[in-house]
């Protein structure tokens, strides 16, 4: 196995290659944030940071990972992929079956989800567990219906997923939030 094949065809290289983008952006928006912001507290500005990094690394693998693939693939080889991109050409699957074959991919569509039950309400001031699951859900299904533009596909299972992956760090980080709170007083 030769080290562009780790790079390109694998769910760790995806991260690699979308890692670079998600940081710059970050960086990008936390210099504006704290340039502008003076009165947040420095801890939700570095949470607030650190989402803009989470949101862009996950935009970029839901629907701009072919595309940076292909930067990255310039980048190595000096010359195009050769890809071919099918705008508009996704299917729509209305209809969950994950439950009779589940997969590393089904895993890898809850485990996607996770941190952002845990950074949306650290980077929002008043952000509660309802709060937190319907920025969810509605990131969850805009993203599902853009990506047939993209060539992808719009899936049920994906939603479903994925919302189960915010709906178990959600409630698992208000738990932990209630408890702690509990202690205190």
């Amino acid at each position: 196995m030769t080290p562009q094949y780790f790079f390109f065809d694998t769910y760790i290289g995806y991260f690699l290659q979308v890692l670079p983008v998600a940081l710059l952006a970050g960086l990008l928006y936390g210099i504006r944030r704290f340039s502008r912001d003076k009165s947040s507290p420095v801890s939700r500005k570095l949470w607030a940071v650190l989402f803009i990094c989470y949101l862009t690394g996950l935009l970029c693998l839901t629907l701009f990972r072919k595309p940076l693939g292909d930067i990255w693939y310039f980048l190595f080889y000096r010359q195009p992929s050769g890809s071919i991109y099918h705008w508009f050409g996704g299917a729509f699957n209305l209809v969950p079956d994950f439950f009779s074959h589940f997969s590393r991919e089904n895993l890898g569509n809850i485990l996607m989800y996770l941190p952002f039950g845990v950074l949306y309400p650290l980077s929002r001031a008043h952000a509660g567990w309802r709060d937190t699951l319907w920025a969810g859900l509605m990131l969850i299904l805009a993203i599902e219906l853009v990506q047939p533009v993209f060539g992808r596909s719009f899936d049920a299972n994906d939603v479903i997923l994925n919302f189960s992956g915010v709906l178990l760090s959600t409630g698992l980080f208000q738990l932990i939030r209630h408890f702690i709170s509990t202690k205190h007083t």
